[in-house]
């Protein structure tokens, strides 16, 4: 695919060297062990969340929503984006990206018009 991505975020060392990338129809991970694909037809919502660590410090153990994750990153430390999936073995990914409440508007803007898309379709 030689599609542009809408929103890039670049490798850093809170991504561990990962970068994320957000396009038309899905969110796209360049990790470490090969790319993993979202397509939005299997997102459920996307948010920004502060650090667990921080949250642990004042005695909020995080456990509203709670769902398994798969952390690609330091999200545990960081502040991060959480990807809540309706299908696949893994349900939600927390990642870190450059700015994540930049990505998180470019992933819900494309999101929105995926959605309006498919609707008017």
């Amino acid at each position: 695919m030689n599609e542009v991505p809408i929103h890039v975020s670049k490798s850093t060392v809170k991504s561990l060297w990962q970068e994320y990338r957000v396009y038309a129809d899905r969110v796209e991970f360049e990790t470490r062990f090969g790319w993993m694909t979202v397509p939005f037809g299997h997102v459920e919502r996307i948010e920004v969340s502060e650090s667990e660590v921080k949250g642990l410090v004042r005695g909020d153990l995080h456990l509203k929503d709670f769902r398994p994750a798969l952390k690609l990153d330091w999200a545990n430390f960081r502040e991060h984006v959480v990807l809540d999936k309706r299908a696949g073995l893994v349900r939600r990914l927390l990642f870190t990206p450059e700015d994540p409440a930049a990505f998180k508007a470019a992933a819900e803007a494309a999101l929105a018009r995926y959605r309006q898309a498919a609707a008017n379709s």
